[in-house]
């Protein structure tokens, strides 16, 4: 191989390192002869469709790699997260245990099959498999942010917001973390927190419509016209529902018919204010983000 297709494959490196998945496409076009069909070209060209949502096509480029150059850890990782995009359990769980039979302690490898055990529902068995990924990597980002994953899929909110904010004393400008941290300030009725954690990792990565949609979302949320509704965002319209009710025809039974007159205006004031008021905050958000 000469130095020219060297550098380019270096340079490659580069580009899928610092996130520009397009350039790593660009560099390994120049190559030609044994560069080519070196393992690294497969790698990077895998990496670089996957990092793209091109995974139909990463899942061709690694296994004709794997074909070639047989068994290697790190493309079947890839090729593993691939198959997961992809919604292809089954095939990304066999690659991911291939992998993991060539290196049983890859934090990498363990991480990338937990995911695999979130999407397939099974969120204990992923926790077991980032345990095992942090006892190789214990100050890893990738493993906080797995941790706040599993967290999230078993309802533990406020384990959720401390994996997640451990991820961002990691790498503060991680746009995964910051996700989490954003998702995981909501959930426990940091708003604020929320919304601008959400907008920066949106902004750090403006083609995530589902990022976006997230962040406008907490927007909104943060307005300060939807300030009376927060404290019911998170609790159950019929339970709402149900209470006030309880709360009109218990005080007429209590002989307290004006002061369950009054609560009961106040409360088809409050409904009327719920169903106008967010549609009307929706609009103006949304007019102002562009959409």
């Amino acid at each position: 191989m000469n130095e020219t297709s060297e550098a380019r494959l270096r340079m490659a490196a580069h580009w899928l390192q610092i996130g520009r998945p397009e350039r790593v496409l660009d560099e390994l076009q120049g190559l030609s002869g044994d560069a080519a069909v070196d393992y690294r070209a497969y790698l990077f060209r895998g990496a670089a469709l996957h990092a793209l949502d091109r995974d139909a096509e990463a899942v061709d480029v690694l296994r004709d790699g794997l074909a070639l150059h047989g068994p290697f850890p790190a493309m079947l990782h890839v090729l593993g997260s691939a198959l997961r995009s992809e919604g292809r359990l089954p095939e990304a769980e066999a690659a991911f245990l291939q992998g993991l039979s060539l290196d049983p302690n890859d934090p990498d490898l363990l991480l990338g099959y937990a995911h695999v055990c979130l999407a397939a529902g099974q969120a204990e068995k992923a926790s077991a498999l980032v345990e095992r990924a942090a006892s190789h990597a214990p100050e890893s980002v990738a493993v906080s942010a797995a941790r706040a994953q599993v967290a999230f899929a078993l309802g533990k909110d406020r384990d959720m917001h401390r994996h997640s904010t451990e991820a961002l004393s990691y790498d503060p400008e991680d746009p995964n973390a910051r996700a989490l941290h954003g998702t995981a300030s909501m959930l426990t009725g940091d708003s604020r927190a929320g919304y601008n954690s959400l907008r920066s990792a949106a902004a750090s990565q403006p083609d995530d419509a589902d990022l976006r949609a997230a962040a406008r979302e907490a927007k909104l949320f943060n307005h300060p016209l939807m300030v009376p509704l927060r404290p019911f965002a998170r609790v159950n319209p019929l339970i709402v529902w149900v209470g006030a009710v309880a709360v009109i025809y218990g005080l007429r039974a209590a002989g307290l018919a004006p002061l369950s007159f009054l609560f009961a205006m106040a409360w088809l004031g409050f409904c009327v204010y719920s169903w106008v008021v967010p549609p009307l905050v929706r609009r103006w958000v949304n007019r102002k983000w562009g959409s």
